[in-house]
């Protein structure tokens, strides 16, 4: 698993880590869309 920073800097880490692993590690994981450059969010209706 390979991931970069705002510095464009990249750290290699193991491949099965969890999200709870990584965060427990202190890293933060922030997933966005490329077809959604302003990164808006978008929740699902209560009602459904």
């Amino acid at each position: 698993m390979r991931f970069y920073n705002e510095d464009g800097e990249a750290m290699d880490i193991a491949d099965n880590l969890t999200l709870k692993e990584l965060n427990d590690m202190g890293i933060s994981v922030s997933l966005s869309e490329d077809d959604d450059p302003e990164q808006q969010i978008w929740l699902s209706d209560e009602d459904e």
